[in-house]
């Protein structure tokens, strides 16, 4: 059955009825036909083709080739990102299946068509090592408080670890000799994270002195206790790092994650390797802990531009 361009518009108005009989959202049916005219109208502009049912794989290849070189609108004249790319592709792909599947097309030639790769973003919030530094002074340590928040900031900063493997560590899971923890990570999986010299120091000294005086009864097992002796909360940990991030006076909002981006960013650029880091986070798949070599690629594109003759001819 052929596919004239006279019917285009029809076909892509059919299209998008049928998506609202799916119940799509408003904002998603006109992204979608602003995806799809896209594409219709790189077929009239830049093919000969009259005949949606004449395309092959490699037409659609083409039309990805052209949006990779495209430029972007935004009037900074860079090409398309990647995103954008792959939503336009994707309006295509199923604009296809759709006139395949209704009979339309007598083969779908977007089928095989793959998508860019999207790389996840950059992990915000690293920190430098003067503002390490300076937010783990943040805490008094002379109040049992102010002790506790110095030895979760030193432990955050030396293990990397999540907002609740933290919360939920117990006293039994420390083992102060061998210099390590046991950790329940995501999954109920385990592991044994390694800690370092001065953060143990302060880990021992807050249980020593300032835990005792945080027990407000039953002794629940748990490292670390809120002033009234309970587990502490997802938030209250959140609100404690942000509050010393801003006691130091750091430009940006401190996290406990932003602290874990920290810790493996700064073992990376000290010469860890990727597994030893993927081991200590707790990550199931390598391809995860890989971001951070994304991160000292951004660093040496800024010595790079700081320091090559070229970029300062």
């Amino acid at each position: 059955m052929a596919a004239p361009k006279a019917k285009w518009p029809v076909l892509k108005a059919q299209y998008l009825e049928h998506l609202k009989v799916q119940n799509y959202a408003q904002r998603s049916l006109e992204s979608i036909e602003a995806h799809v005219r896209f594409f219709l109208e790189y077929l009239e502009k830049e093919t000969n083709t009259e005949d949606l049912s004449g395309l092959a794989h490699e037409d659609l290849a083409a039309y990805q080739t052209w949006l990779y070189f495209s430029e972007s609108r935004k009037g900074d004249h860079g090409p398309l990102s990647v995103r954008t790319q792959i939503l336009r592709l994707s309006a295509v792909r199923s604009f296809f299946r759709h006139l395949f599947k209704q009979g339309v097309l007598f083969h779908d030639p977007a089928a095989s068509l793959e998508h860019p790769k999207h790389r996840q973003p950059l992990p915000r919030g690293i920190l430098s090592d003067a503002h390490v530094l300076a937010l783990l002074k943040a805490p008094d340590a002379k109040t049992p408080l102010g002790m506790r928040d110095r030895a979760i900031l030193e432990l955050l900063y030396t293990t990397g670890l999540r907002n609740t493997e933290l919360r939920t560590l117990r006293i039994t899971d420390v083992e102060r000799e061998a210099a390590q923890i046991h950790v329940t990570g995501k999954g109920t999986k385990d592991r044994v994270v390694p800690v370092g010299r001065i953060a143990l120091n302060w880990l021992s000294l807050y249980l020593k002195e300032a835990r005792p005086k945080l027990l407000g009864g039953k002794d629940r097992g748990l490292v670390f206790l809120s002033k009234n002796g309970r587990i502490i909360t997802t938030l209250n940990l959140i609100d404690l790092v942000r509050k010393y991030g801003k006691k130091a006076g750091l430009p940006q909002e401190v996290t406990p994650h932003a602290l874990r981006h920290t810790c493996a960013t700064h073992l990376l650029r000290a010469g860890a390797d990727i597994r030893s880091i993927q081991v200590l986070l707790g990550h199931s798949s390598l391809a995860t802990t890989q971001i951070y070599t994304h991160v000292e690629i951004a660093d040496l594109k800024k010595v790079h531009r700081a320091f090559h003759p070229r970029e300062n001819a």
